[in-house]
This record gives C-alpha cells, sequence and structure tokens, in this order.
C-alpha cells in the first residue's frame, strides 16, 4: 500500500532491501570464489616449484658427493698398494677399493638419470662414465702385477696408473660446475615464475575486489534511488 505522498509501498521496499542484500552476497562469494581459486593456483605452483628446486638441489649436491667418493676410491686404491703387502690387508683394502668403485658407477648412473629429467646436457657425465671405466680397468689390469712378497711390485704398478686420475678428477669438477650452474640458473627462473603466479594472483584479487565494490555501490544507488522515488 502507498502513502499518501506518492511513495513506493513497504513491500516495495522490502523487494529493494532483499535484491539488495542478495546481490552484496553474490559480490561477496564471487570475491570469495576467487581469492580461495587464486590461492590454490599459487600453492600448485609453488608446491611443484619447490619439489623441482629440490631436485636441482639434489643434482649439485649429488655431483660433489660422487667426486668425493671417487677420491675416496683413489685413496682405497693407494692404501692397497702400500699396506696391502700382507694376504688378509691386500683382501680388506681391495675389497674397500672395489667397494667404492661400485658405488662412483651407481652415483654416475643416478646422476645421469637426474640430468636426463631435469634437462642438463648429459654429454659430460656420459663422458666421465667412460673415462671411470677405463681407469678402473687400468687399475685392474695393474693389480695382475702386484706381489705382496716383493716390495717392488708396489713401483712397477703404480708406474702404470700414476697420474691417471688427475684427468678424471678434472672431468668431475667439470661436471660439478656445470650442475651447480644449471641448478642456480634454474632454482632462479623457478623463483621468478612463483614470483610471477604471486603477482597475478594479487592482481586478479584486487580487479575483482574493484570491479565488486563498484557493482555493489551502482546497486546501493539504484536501490536508494528506487526507494526515494
Amino acid at each position: 500500500m502507498s502513502d499518501d505522498t506518492g511513495g513506493i509501498s513497504l513491500a516495495d521496499t522490502r523487494r529493494q532491501v532483499l535484491a539488495l542484500s542478495a546481490t552484496v552476497g553474490v559480490v561477496l562469494i564471487a570475491i570469495v570464489m576467487i581469492a580461495v581459486y587464486g590461492m590454490h593456483r599459487l600453492d600448485v605452483a609453488t608446491s611443484a616449484s619447490q619439489a623441482e628446486i629440490d631436485r636441482l638441489t639434489a643434482l649439485a649436491d649429488d655431483a660433489r658427493i660422487a667426486q668425493v667418493t671417487f677420491k675416496t676410491q683413489v685413496q682405497e686404491w693407494k692404501d692397497t698398494l702400500l699396506r696391502g703387502y700382507k694376504a688378509e690387508d691386500y683382501a680388506t683394502y681391495h675389497a674397500a677399493f672395489l667397494m667404492r668403485r661400485e658405488e662412483v658407477q651407481k652415483r654416475l648412473d643416478k646422476l645421469t638419470a637426474m640430468a636426463d629429467e631435469l634437462g642438463l646436457p648429459n654429454g659430460a657425465l656420459l663422458a666421465l662414465k667412460t673415462r671411470h671405466a677405463d681407469l678402473d680397468s687400468a687399475y685392474d689390469e695393474a693389480l695382475k702385477s702386484f706381489n705382496p712378497d716383493d716390495p717392488l711390485s708396489v713401483r712397477i704398478v703404480d708406474a702404470r696408473v700414476r697420474g691417471k686420475d688427475r684427468p678424471l678428477n678434472e672431468a668431475f669438477d667439470k661436471v660439478v660446475a656445470d650442475a651447480q650452474a644449471f641448478a642456480d640458473a634454474h632454482r632462479e627462473m623457478l623463483r621468478q615464475r612463483i614470483l610471477g603466479v604471486s603477482q597475478s594472483v594479487r592482481r586478479t584479487l584486487w580487479i575483482s575486489m574493484a570491479i565488486g565494490f563498484a557493482f555493489l555501490f551502482l546497486a546501493v544507488f539504484m536501490a536508494l534511488r528506487a526507494i526515494r522515488r
């Protein structure tokens, strides 16, 4: 029922208020949904990037560990010659040498697989594996001349492989440096990717809020205008 001054009825006023309330609710729900989606998108990007960063860190760390293991293998070789003048000592040190050799091979295989997965060129790694296998063969061949009962045989064996580990150690230096440089560059790229997603989510949220509040302002203005007629 209208009042005497020609205003709208109480029912019309209620309808306008209900419509305004519904509009506010819809806008708020839309903003919340956009915010939740943005946070989910950021969380997924962050988790994926962090997982890859961890793999890159493991790549660089494993390259260094492989080199340290190789140096330990070389030391076990020296111990075999210098301290293996007794049969039982020779068996002990030679077994340790073989164990380190196998560990180096396994670590190089793992590094090659990780390099393939992450996109690191593996030419240097494959060449390193070949060099390591060649050095192992040289060690085995030289040991055929080793006689624990003859102290001079140590010199003969050592002369056959002397200095052959140095080029391999230099090759390890290159692999370690390449892995570290690759990991650093890609970690920075991933950090920039996360930053980009974060900025995009923040920008989308601010735009959504601006549009939402503009729409609310327009709805309130139209409702008040209708009520005052």
